[in-house]
């Protein structure tokens, strides 16, 4: 992924130092509670991190963290999806390898998801539209047990970059997922374009084949045991950088294999 995707600001004179600056006034929840981070300027996504950063310790991010959430090109009176942007750059900050910019985005990118997270929904729940897949028909929906909530990311991660295409992957239950058999979708959302490949990938997690496991089937299982588990930091992204396993490329994802006997191991 070229660095120049992105205004690493932070990342090219980057030294961590947190802001101990006090303002005249703290920020009110009433002050931000009409802002929406998909969809919003700047000015407001850092009001909205203030808040969040006075709220909870735990968001001890500095302020010169925020420059590098901001996108190439970037325009203050434009609207941005910070939500998507602090996720980018935090997967951007992995393959780049600076782990302290990647420690600062990803506070960033946590509190922002809570930010959102944590407002009241104003009408009908709206869950995430999903794309007639030719494998549908064999995940029959059973009336007598609750579906599971499609729209809660499980988990996800930014591959590729670089002279190669950028995606980024998504994974959240199947709508014939069950407690008893957990069935996890993977959309890839083609960065450049803008746009979600047209088909899905649906993993059955008791299917696969874990001596020899794809990088696509690795990558719902961790996420999904990393959701029943309540992990914050995502098992997918240390095993990137880690360099165990090495992916350039969307179709690395299914030619590259992994042995997901070592994860279970590990974490037991």
């Amino acid at each position: 992924m070229a660095i120049n995707d992105l205004l690493f600001k932070a990342q090219l004179k980057y030294q961590i130092e947190a802001s101990n600056e006090e303002t005249d006034e703290s920020i009110k929840h009433s002050d931000v509670k009409e802002i929406n981070l998909r969809k919003c300027s700047f000015e407001d996504f850092t009001k909205v991190m203030m808040y969040m950063r006075d709220m909870n310790p735990d968001y001890s991010f500095s302020d010169a963290g925020l420059d590098a959430v901001k996108p190439k090109d970037f325009k203050e009176d434009k609207l941005y999806d910070f939500i998507e942007l602090a996720d980018y750059a935090k997967h951007t900050s992995i393959t780049i390898g600076d782990m302290a910019l990647f420690s600062e985005l990803q506070k960033i990118a946590t509190a922002a998801e809570h930010f959102v997270a944590s407002e009241p929904e104003t009408g009908p729940k709206k869950f995430a539209s999903v794309i007639p897949f030719t494998d549908y028909d064999n995940y029959d929906i059973k009336d007598m047990q609750v579906a599971p909530d499609t729209s809660v990311e499980l988990g996800s991660c930014v591959i590729g970059g670089g002279s190669a295409e950028a995606y980024k992957l998504t994974a959240t239950f199947h709508e014939s997922s069950r407690d008893d058999r957990p069935i996890i979708q993977v959309r890839s959302y083609q960065i450049s374009a803008g746009t979600y490949l047209p088909n899905m990938d649906i993993i059955d997690i008791d299917g696969i084949y874990k001596q020899n496991a794809t990088l696509m089937e690795v990558f719902a299982y961790m996420s999904y045991e990393d959701y029943i588990n309540g992990m914050e930091e995502q098992t997918f992204d240390k095993l990137l950088i880690s360099g165990s396993v090495i992916i350039d490329s969307l179709d690395d994802m299914y030619s590259k294999h992994y042995d997901l006997r070592i994860f279970d191991y590990v974490k037991e």
